[in-house]
């Protein structure tokens, strides 16, 4: 078994001496890549001929989980080769020029991702920061995208207002609004003593970001009917509850437990109680 400073290196030879012939000429390297706030080892496959380059990436450290799991080198560097091939046929149709229209906002908590923060255009808000994310692609498998960063932004002339002012609108169109019932999430009967509301986008990927949508969040109170609680344990999702069902000191004791649960902390995003009523202009 190897230990994963000699499987990355051993994964990107065996990626250039795999990959099909027709891709001989391309480049495959290995950078660090700030992915929240950590650092991955990702794996690019780049046309330098292109006119722009957009490169796939996939990353050695979740390869070194499948390679742990099989034992099995080869195995690992195909799925590899495979991965790379498919995400580079996915990006080769991507029209850069047209980024301000398929671009969502996302919320990020700002001191837990400050150092990353300094490369990536974002706007403040509050304790958090909005960055935007460039979706390339989103189908039953997924969504293909990244994160706008300040070169990038350079390069396309893009600035922050007109970005976050596209993103908030592209939001409902590239990743649908999602709201139910957490007893519907869980595939539970519905319970009307537990009115839990869960709110993110149909892909469950970087959804809290809804909570900006101020059209959105008075729809949801015509739906629940009264004031309502806002928690955001995480980037994905936002979780809506009614003012009358509790206190706000239960559910800072609800949020710490759910930020304890939480494996991947660099998705945490706050551990404040919010409010929203139809009397104000923001959430609170």
């Amino acid at each position: 078994m190897l230990k994963y400073d000699e499987f990355k290196v051993k994964l990107v030879d065996g990626i250039k001496n795999s990959i099909p012939k027709e891709y001989k000429n391309y480049s495959i390297e290995l950078h660090s890549i700030k992915k929240l706030d950590q650092s991955l080892d990702g794996i690019c496959i780049l046309d330098k001929n292109a006119d722009t380059v957009v490169s796939p990436v996939i990353y050695a450290d979740e390869l070194y989980g499948e390679y742990i799991k099989t034992d099995n080198l080869d195995t690992t560097i195909m799925l590899a080769v495979n991965m790379l091939i498919e995400h580079f046929t996915d990006t080769k149709s991507i029209n850069i020029s047209d980024i301000e229209n398929n671009t969502v906002a996302v919320l990020l908590n700002y001191e837990q991702n400050k150092n990353m923060l300094k490369n990536i255009m974002h706007v403040r808000y509050r304790e958090f920061a909005i960055v935007f994310r460039w979706i390339m692609k989103c189908d039953n498998n997924g969504v293909l995208g990244c994160l706008v960063n300040n070169e990038m932004a350079k390069a396309l002339s893009l600035d922050e207002d007109t970005l976050y002012v596209k993103s908030l609108e592209n939001m409902r169109r590239l990743l649908p609004v999602s709201v139910k019932q957490i007893t519907d999430l869980l595939s539970l009967p519905r319970d009307e003593n537990l009115p839990v509301f869960v709110l993110g986008n149909k892909y469950g990927l970087e959804g809290a970001a809804y909570i900006l949508q101020y059209e959105i969040m008075r729809t949801v109170q015509n739906t629940i009917n009264t004031a309502f609680y806002i928690l955001l344990p995480c980037i994905h999702e936002a979780l809506l509850i009614p003012q009358s069902y509790c206190t706000e000191d239960d559910l800072k004791h609800v949020i710490l437990a759910i930020r304890n649960d939480t494996a991947d902390k660099t998705e945490l995003l706050s551990n404040k109680v919010y409010l929203f009523d139809k009397g104000l202009k923001e959430v609170k």
